[in-house]
């Protein structure tokens, strides 16, 4: 797994398949730089540890309101996720892989067999 990576934002390649667990400093809108057109204002991910945010796609939004049980981001400052890659992942037709998030697995949910929202289908 490369950790070097040139670019303003996280990417796949700096990720491991397994994932790794990261806090959530923030999660705030901003508008991103588009090389084709105008800005984009997009949900923006930071977390301890990584000197780079992850721009998400509505995929992970969507993850990360199901894994932190709400939508309201300042509550998700301090909570663990996992950020990992995911080499499936389709854009335009290729597979390219792609940044995921999910639910840290909790040792308690596990030893009673409680479903818990890692690996969340969208």
């Amino acid at each position: 797994m490369s950790r070097i990576s040139t670019g303003n934002y996280m990417k796949a390649s700096q990720l491991s398949e397994s994932g790794d667990t990261y806090v959530v400093e923030s999660c705030v809108e901003e508008l991103i730089p588009s090389q084709t057109g105008p800005d984009e204002s997009k949900w923006v991910l930071r977390v301890e540890g990584e000197s780079k945010p992850l721009i998400l796609n509505s995929t992970n939004v969507l993850r990360l309101v199901a894994v932190m049980g709400t939508d309201e981001t300042d509550d998700w400052v301090g909570r663990n996720v996992v950020l990992y890659n995911d080499p499936t992942i389709t854009y335009g037709g290729s597979v390219t892989g792609g940044c995921r998030v999910k639910a840290v697995k909790s040792k308690k949910r596990a030893a009673i067999g409680e479903k818990d929202l890692t690996d969340v289908p969208f």
